[in-house]
Formats: C-alpha cells, structure tokens, sequence
C-alpha cells in the first residue's frame, strides 16, 4: 500500500515540459534585429544589408516595446500569452506575433498585422 501511494504522488507530481509553454516573457527582454523575412509564398529574403527593410525592436521588462525600422518607428506596450506577443500602440492593436521558435538569441516569428502577415527570423543583440 506505501508503495502503491509513493508511486501514485510520483506520478501526480511530475509534468512533462513538453506541456508547459516556453517562458517568452523573459526571453524576449532585449533588441531584436530581423535578419531575413519571408512573405506568403516567397523564399526568405536577406535583409541584413538592405538598410530599406531593416526591422529591429526593443522589448522592456515594464511591458513597452520600441520599433524602428521598415515597418515604422514608435513605442508602444506589448503583452504576452503563451507563444503570442501583442504589440500596442496608443491602446490599439498594432501587431501580433506568434513565437515559431525562440532559442537563446535565435527567434523566428510570424507577424500578422491587419491582414498582412510575414516571416521573420531575428538575433538579439
């Protein structure tokens, strides 16, 4: 019986990581930099020297975000819930992203705004 409920808390008390959502919150504190992008159906393009579709956007631990770049320049707040970031700007949805993966200072990312939407794959700085 001691043995059969030691096994039964053993089981009850672990979970599998696989179940629990990355901690995007933390990982996302810092400057982004897009490196290529990719649009519907295209192939990914390599913005790193074309200064025109440079991206880049800074996350703050307080919930504001800055943006420069092709896509505009602002501030605004952003929140997070499991692998989506919404980004706002006067209280106004101003874009979505959805975390396809996040590796140490790897990210790559969908980006939906309005009815437009795009790839990206960025390095922290």
């Amino acid at each position: 019986m001691l043995l059969l409920a030691t096994l039964m808390v053993s089981f009850t008390a672990c979970s599998d990581d696989k179940d629990e959502p990355d901690d995007i919150k933390s990982k996302i504190i810092g400057t982004w930099d897009a490196t290529s992008v990719k649009f519907s159906d295209s192939e990914w393009i390599d913005i790193s020297n074309r200064p025109n579709m440079s991206l880049s956007i800074t996350f703050h631990s307080d919930g504001s975000y800055y943006g420069r770049g092709a896509l505009g320049n602002g501030r605004g707040t952003y929140t997070v819930s499991g692998k989506t970031i919404k980004t706002y700007i006067d209280g106004e949805l101003y874009g979505t992203y959805y975390v396809k993966s996040l590796d140490g200072k790897n990210a790559e990312l969908s980006l939906t705004m309005g009815s437009s939407s795009m790839e990206i794959r960025a390095v922290k700085r």
